[in-house]
């Protein structure tokens, strides 16, 4: 998968300098997310009752480029970052980053898909320490690690954007293990995106 992300990416970037405009200055958009990332969603417990994560809040910054393709298509990489998590009373702390890169089609003036694929470092470092729970009838003690590990996931993107220039409200899905259904994952997060006009 980590080839399909490259090749994507080295593709969408021909594109962009083969069929965007000739003026290095035109048009080119910065933009700055904001906005909540929920992981693995109806696949994760959290809570005591066997409820499924539908929706976390995990706040998550970005910025990215609005490059101008041909016609209504658009090159759109970008750079997110889930900001710190602690889980399991601060005994781990999570941080995921995001390199992405979509292309994107305005299918009306206010109305834009966009299908790519991601880069997925998610970090994770343990502090150690017990904690009692419930196994069966009795408790037992259950060790934190403490130690720092990393992962890297490559995944299929879906998104779907609300433009009211210079703002624009997205849902973006991402898929994990495309390939393996027994092993395929959803997360999403819901952006609040600022293009800014600043020629490059």
């Amino acid at each position: 998968m980590k080839v399909i992300l490259i090749l994507t990416m080295g593709f969408l970037f021909l594109l962009a300098t083969a069929q965007g405009d000739t003026n290095p200055s035109a048009n080119k958009n910065i933009s700055f997310n904001l906005g909540s990332h929920t992981e693995f969603y109806d696949a994760v417990q959290n809570d005591d009752s066997g409820g499924l994560r539908k929706f976390d809040l995990a706040p998550t910054i970005g910025i990215g480029l609005k490059w101008p393709l041909k016609s209504q298509f658009l090159f759109l990489p970008e750079f997110n970052w889930v900001l710190p998590q602690t889980m399991e009373k601060s005994h781990i702390m999570i941080n995921t980053f995001m390199l992405r890169a979509d292309a994107g089609y305005d299918l009306l003036s206010w109305l834009r898909l966009r299908l790519g694929t991601s880069l997925m470092w998610q970090n994770q470092q343990g502090k150690g320490g017990t904690a009692q729970m419930n196994n069966g009838n009795t408790t037992s003690n259950f060790y934190y690690p403490d130690e720092n590990r990393s992962s890297l996931n490559n995944t299929l993107d879906f998104g779907l954007e609300s433009v009211f220039d210079p703002l624009a409200v997205r849902l973006q899905v991402y898929t994990y293990s495309v390939f393996k259904k027994e092993q395929r994952q959803f997360s999403y997060t819901v952006f609040l995106t600022y293009y800014w006009d600043k020629s490059l």
